[in-house]
């Protein structure tokens, strides 16, 4: 059989168009990988947020967070240096909260540090989170959260996060402890909501 150059050519540009669709659809079957999870140590875009505690990208995740109602409390550790503050509700806190009062005690002795919160008019049998804050309460309601080491993770150890829940009258009494004892910077603590973005609502000055 006789092989033309324009039969050659049509042959060539048959094949090249072939393998352009080949390209194609291998090119759209990686664009449409089920997503992986974030590596170790980096911000999944999905959860991070601008929450209103003065953290940048934090998820308010809370793991780590701890609350033991029968623990000792701060205000009775022997040899402890102990400071006190008054809850009273934020001016941006959202409505239910107006009636918000209670007492946080911080204490540093040998062992570290104890703090203990009491509160009442919380809404009944709810789940909520307090953090130790590096601000006073009437700047930015406390700022961001105290971090023993400033540029150590957004966690426990590394932060105090207390978490607990209202019993059936809405009170509520926990304590949290920590093996660091230099709280020197710590300057108010505040109650959050359990919400996505962690909701500040009340907050006690040391």
């Amino acid at each position: 059989m006789i092989t033309t150059n324009s039969m050659r050519n049509r042959r060539a540009g048959a094949a090249v168009a072939v393998l352009s669709a080949a390209a194609l659809a291998l090119t759209a079957c990686a664009n449409s990988e089920e997503p992986v999870d974030n590596a170790a140590g980096t911000a999944d875009p999905t959860t991070a947020a601008s929450g209103n505690d003065g953290h940048t990208g934090h998820d308010h995740s809370h793991d780590g967070a701890t609350g033991d109602p029968n623990a000792t409390p701060a205000s009775e550790i022997e040899g402890a240096t102990v400071a006190e503050g008054t809850f009273k509700p934020l001016e941006s806190a959202p409505a239910g909260v107006e009636s918000v009062t209670g007492t946080a005690y911080l204490a540093q002795h040998d062992d570290g540090t104890t703090v203990t919160i009491e509160v009442e008019g919380l809404e009944s049998d709810t789940a909520y989170m307090s953090h130790l804050h590096a601000q006073p309460c009437a700047k930015d309601d406390g700022g961001p959260h105290f971090m023993f080491d400033d540029k150590g993770p957004e966690e426990p150890p590394n932060e105090v996060h207390i978490a607990f829940t209202a019993d059936a009258e809405g009170t509520a009494t926990t304590t949290v402890s920590n093996d660091n004892p230099n709280t020197k910077g710590a300057k108010s603590i505040v109650l959050h909501l359990e919400d996505k973005d962690g909701t500040k609502f009340a907050c006690a000055d040391f």
